[in-house]
């Protein structure tokens, strides 16, 4: 190996071995603001809907009869249509 002029004080180099102090994220940002830095964190988008299952379609012909007493059971109990057939089927427990 080749003498580069350091000798054995290369050896001698070791690394820290005390942790260095965590500093918590909100002091960092603190600083990084006073310095004009701008967050390169995404965006989170408020949502109004829960997360859902995926869906599927389902289309039904019923008799216009029919259509009218689902349609306003789910308008007076305020469901949309995929929860009032979820409730119905659970009160018909299928």
């Amino acid at each position: 190996m080749k003498d580069l002029g350091f000798g054995d004080r290369l050896k001698t180099i070791k690394p820290d071995s005390e942790l260095e102090p965590e500093v918590p994220d909100h002091k960092i940002d603190a600083v990084a603001e006073r310095h004009g830095f701008v967050s390169r964190e995404p965006i989170q988008k408020i949502t109004r809907r829960k997360e859902a299952e995926p869906s599927a379609n389902l289309n039904i012909r019923p008799p216009v009869s029919t259509y009218n007493r689902f349609v306003a059971w789910a308008m007076e109990n305020r469901m949309s249509y995929p929860e009032a057939l979820k409730e119905l089927m659970d009160r018909a427990r299928i």
